[in-house]
């Protein structure tokens, strides 16, 4: 009983003597312990001093606007006449070539023969017709070629609008036929066909009058043009005005326009003729029944009333209004040439406002001729519908005579077969005519077909003649300068740098030679952070380092763009450099401001930022009774100056000799506890 009550006291004993002992390890090395967990930071002192806020470069003084000497072929170089850093001439010998064919001779010639084959296999193809060699051997023009296809597409046309309205006669008197009754069958079918050709006419009519008021309107922009044309002609040519004549170009037009180059298009829809669709009174007579009679108050008919004779052709009726003839073709002016678009030469006494007059009357010349040209295809085209609408309303107006007849006859008699015998006697001719005018259609086509394939043979011997003229005219020029031939500067100044030597082959890709005009400036160049190039701007003068070596050399700034190997991060900045300096040597400059004095200077991995500005962080230090603890404190700054590695700041709370943290082991937080490196202990 007593050992087990002497054994437990030795236990305890143990334990305390344990716990003692661990509890004053751990007061003597709680510093220790607690600094190893803390940021270490390493710290410099804040300095008074001079900040250059400038940045520092060296670069390659380079050509600013170099002179490549190029040999278009690929030649042997016999022989380097001059030497890099050496003056020439315009005119002096650089390089002297062997006397040898080159390769784009040889390439030349291969050319030039490829194109005669291809002339020949074009001469004897079977395409080729003996109208198409001879329009090639006449050298025929463009213009000649347009205006022969012009006239045969115009054949065409007439021929199709020909074919066109006998189909529509052919088919009208068939109708006429079909629905004339036989003996005495009932008059409404008659009744229906007479009022639908008398509305049919009616608007034929109409739209008639609208092509024509469009055609003439055309008419009077192009009268409108050519009056303008004949007055600034008369500037270009000298002519004097007469006394009276006014000085300031005609303006209006025929169509009422006043004051202005584009005269209007459009016309009164009334003017210019007396033909008036049927009277409304007269289609709501024959919608009940009645025919209105034929004629006037005289008894006389009119002539939209007379039927038509077995043996008139709708072409030749009276039926037409007069003032719908059609327009003969326009597309190439008669009476008018365009002028000649040269200026004539200034007599020496003409005055420097007369010499602008003339010149801008030969511009309002060229405007006119370019206008009147656009409105000839204007006034083609308006006259091809105007005739097509007379066509139409030629085929409305035989319609409607025939329907009217054909009523006014059945309404006489109930016997019809002398009028059904009639009709067929018509439309058997108008068949004859039809069947040529197709056979003639199709005559036109075929020549324009032979036309277009002569003139495109044409075209395909005189552009192959053309591309042998010119794979000759270079055998010829190359030829020329495979014998004897030399490189020689095309301009006066220092050869900078020779790409080739003697026995190599230059190449159309690399210059032989590069120069440096005379009278010519030098660039540099080197690149610089996003934040560097912030501090700088164009037109800022660099110094020279060691600029005691050099004599009046100038470096300016000329540009800042981003650097082409990491645009994001630099800016390359480019420098122009004048005075006596020589392409190829190396320079280092400094730029940007002038140094200054400043009280508080700190380096720049100090300075930090964030949403309330920039600030750095101040290592302040306490008392404990477990020795000196330090704090990272904030101190709100602002950047006066900075340069490579420091920045003048100024703040109320710095007293002048103050660390502040420029590293750390981890990230730092202001009134966090931080342990100091060992080498600002």
């Amino acid at each position: 009983m007593d050992e087990n009550a002497r054994k437990k006291r030795e236990w305890v004993k143990t334990a305390a003597i344990i716990f003692l002992s661990v509890m004053l390890v751990l007061t003597f090395f709680s510093n220790t312990i607690m600094n190893y967990s803390l940021p270490e930071v390493a710290i410099q002192y804040v300095q008074s001093g001079t900040v250059t806020a400038k940045i520092r470069g060296s670069g390659v003084v380079e050509s600013g606007d170099p002179y490549n000497i190029e040999v278009k072929e690929s030649r042997k170089v016999a022989s380097v006449a001059v030497h890099v850093g050496d003056y020439v001439e315009k005119g002096d010998v650089i390089l002297y070539l062997e006397d040898e064919e080159s390769e784009e001779l040889k390439t030349a010639q291969e050319a030039l023969e490829q194109a005669w084959q291809e002339y020949e296999k074009l001469f004897l193809s079977e395409s080729t017709t003996a109208a198409g060699i001879q329009a090639a051997n006449s050298n025929t023009s463009t213009a000649t070629f347009r205006q022969q296809i012009n006239n045969a597409q115009r054949a065409v046309t007439d021929a199709q609008r020909r074919v066109d309205d006998l189909q529509a006669q052919s088919n009208a008197l068939a109708t006429q036929i079909a629905l004339t009754p036989k003996n005495d069958a009932d008059m409404g079918d008659l009744q229906n066909q007479f009022n639908d050709a008398r509305t049919n006419l009616e608007n034929a009519t109409y739209a008639e009058q609208e092509a024509l008021n469009h055609l003439t309107a055309l008419k009077n922009d192009e009268t409108f043009y050519k009056t303008q044309l004949a007055y600034y002609n008369a500037i270009v040519n000298g002519d004097d005005a007469k006394p009276g004549d006014t000085e300031t170009p005609p303006s209006g037009d025929g169509s009422g326009n006043t004051g202005n180059d584009k005269p209007s298009s459009t016309i009164n829809p009334t003017a210019e003729t007396g033909t008036v669709p049927p009277a409304d009174n007269e289609i709501r007579s024959a919608s009940e029944g009645a025919v209105p009679e034929a004629g006037g108050e005289d008894g006389t008919q009119s002539p939209s009333e007379a039927p038509v004779s077995s043996d008139e052709s709708p072409a030749s009726s009276d039926e037409v209004p007069a003032s719908s003839e059609a327009v003969p073709d326009p597309s190439v002016p008669a009476d008018v040439t365009p002028p000649s678009s040269t200026v004539p030469d200034p007599e020496p006494t003409l005055s420097p406002e007369e010499i602008k007059k003339i010149e801008e009357a030969q511009k309002k010349v060229d405007e006119l001729n370019q206008k009147l040209e656009e409105l000839w295809v204007q006034i083609q085209e308006a006259t091809n519908a105007h005739n097509d609408t007379l066509a139409v309303k030629a085929d409305a107006q035989l319609a409607y005579d025939r329907a009217k007849t054909a009523y006014e006859n059945q309404k006489a008699s109930g016997d019809t077969t002398d009028t059904i015998e009639e009709l067929n006697r018509q439309k058997a001719a108008v068949d004859a005519d039809l069947a040529k005018a197709q056979e003639t259609l199709s005559d036109k086509k075929e020549a324009l077909t032979e036309l277009t394939g002569s003139i495109s043979n044409a075209y395909g011997l005189q552009s192959q003649m053309d591309a042998i003229n010119r794979a000759q005219e270079k055998v010829d020029e190359l030829t020329a300068k495979s014998i004897g031939a030399t490189v020689t500067a095309d301009i006066s100044g220092t050869i900078t740098a020779i790409n080739v030597t003697a026995g190599t082959t230059t190449s159309a890709a690399t210059p032989v030679a590069v120069m440096q005009p005379e009278g010519k400036g030098f660039t540099m160049s080197f690149s610089v952070t996003n934040e560097q190039a912030k501090r700088l701007a164009v037109g800022d003068k660099a110094d020279l380092v060691n600029a005691w070596r050099f004599d009046d050399v100038e470096v300016t700034l000329a540009s800042i763009k981003p650097d082409p190997n990491d645009p994001g991060q630099k800016k390359q900045l480019t420098f122009d450099v004048t005075g006596a300096v020589t392409a190829g040597q190396t320079l280092n400059i400094s730029v940007g401001q002038k140094s200054a004095n400043y009280d508080y200077i700190v380096p720049n991995n100090s300075i930090r930022e964030d949403n309330n500005g920039k600030f750095i962080l101040v290592v302040t230090s306490k008392s404990s009774p477990l020795g000196t603890r330090y704090v990272a404190t904030r101190v709100d700054v602002e950047v006066l100056a900075s340069d490579d590695s420091q920045s003048a700041v100024s703040s109320g709370m710095l007293t002048g000799y103050d660390p502040v943290i420029t590293t750390s082991t981890k990230p730092v937080e202001a009134g966090k506890l931080v342990r100091l490196a060992d080498d600002n202990n």
